[in-house]
């Protein structure tokens, strides 16, 4: 079965069984397990027109162009210097007989890293690699809490560590995190919701791994406001559902100050994500014309203001949908202090010079990819171990 389930089954006094079913690596593409988009969020909707825009100076016409010579200016020299990507590979192991419902078993090889530009060169920087284990909160029989998964952790890894797979990798489980709570009303429904449920798991973990790498750097005082702001590769709506510590330990005020300096850039977005204040988004957005923006919009969730504005990076030919080459991009707000129109502007025009070269025909997402993101995409991917070797061994 592996070694995993062996000792869930073994160490259980008879209160778990389990079968052996297929092992294999989940795709992301796979249907009814993985989000379609990285913005998954209840829109606040904001009817009074003075706030609605998270900038000084919107423009009338609904789209703004980035003039060609506004792009040549800022082509040699970048605010940005730093460029962080997450990702994650989930695996199913096996699953496991509780008290009548199957639950699966699944493992998360988890990645996070930056890259950083000097001169005209990009970097490899940090990476940070954990694998995790997700389990149903079912398997704390008798509810002992966080200390009952410690424990299971440390047995686990004392097997692990008897392999070849950690003689060769040195890699074992970072922690064990549970899904789901007995008798919540959580689960959507679905085939595979038991299986969706491990899978957030694992992605609240890559990013958290995300935020401490960038408080890490901020710390180390690597990131600032003039010429070395970071990019990070997805949205920046960390949320309360979307983390796996307790809030304290990201409590606001941290926040503030670790992503003062950081732009989020998604190449998958929801482009009805402000449509609840601003109808026509989904239009307004598939409209764009090259090197041309939306309005900067104020967005609010759980408290916080994100500037968010979309650009057309490219004038793609035969492009696969309407939003294949645009971007979405966020900032954090700090309170209603709006962002000044000539920083959006500035920061558009860097955006438009990063996404030169293209890695056209290496990347089904070449058209929204900027291109040092692209390349830690391929630094942090890698670093994954070979899906097979944890397959057979886990």
């Amino acid at each position: 079965m592996g070694l995993v389930l062996d000792y869930i089954v073994n160490s259980s006094d008879g209160n778990v069984k389990s079968y052996d079913s297929q092992k294999r690596y989940i795709d992301e593409t796979e249907s009814d397990t993985f989000g379609e988009f990285d913005d998954h969020s209840n829109d606040i909707p904001i009817k009074d027109k003075s706030l609605l825009f998270a900038e000084d100076n919107p423009s009338k016409d609904d789209q703004k162009e980035i003039s060609l010579d506004t792009i040549r200016k800022k082509h040699n020299k970048s605010l940005f210097k730093y460029f962080l990507d997450g990702t994650r590979h989930v695996y199913k192991v096996g699953d496991i007989a509780i008290g009548g419902v199957i639950y699966p078993v699944a493992v998360g090889q988890i990645i996070v890293g930056y890259c950083g530009r000097e001169g005209r060169d990009i970097k490899t920087g940090k990476v940070v690699r954990k694998l995790v284990l997700a389990v149903p909160a079912q398997y704390d029989t008798k509810k002992q809490g966080a200390n009952f998964f410690k424990k299971q952790c440390e047995e686990i890894n004392k097997r692990i560590r008897e392999s070849l797979f950690y003689k060769k990798f040195g890699m074992e489980f970072s922690e064990i995190i549970s899904y789901g709570n007995i008798g919540d009303n959580q689960v959507e429904m679905g085939r595979n919701k038991y299986l969706r449920l491990a899978i957030s798991k694992i992605q609240n973990e890559m990013l958290d791994a995300e935020r401490l790498l960038v408080e890490e750097m901020v710390l180390n005082d690597l990131v600032s406001n003039d010429d070395a702001m970071l990019i990070k590769d997805g949205s920046i709506e960390y949320k309360k559902d979307f983390t796996n510590r307790p809030d304290k330990e990201f409590a606001s005020a941290k926040f503030n100050q670790n992503f003062r300096d950081v732009v989020g850039v998604s190449k998958m977005f929801d482009p009805e994500l402000l449509s609840r204040s601003q109808p026509h988004i989904g239009t307004l957005i598939a409209e764009l014309k090259p090197m041309h923006r939306t309005n900067a919009y104020r967005y609010i969730h759980e408290g916080k203001s994100y500037c968010v504005w979309y650009i057309r990076l490219r004038n793609t030919l035969n492009r696969s949908n309407s939003y294949a080459d645009i971007i979405k991009v966020e900032m954090f707000m700090e309170g209603d202090q709006k962002k000044q129109t000539s920083l959006i502007d500035t920061i558009s025009a860097h955006l438009i010079n990063e996404a030169y070269p293209v890695c056209y025909g290496k990347d089904a997402r070449w058209a929204n990819h900027l291109y040092p993101i692209y390349i830690a995409e391929k630094f942090c991917k890698s670093h994954f171990v070979d899906e097979n070797l944890i397959i057979k061994i886990i």
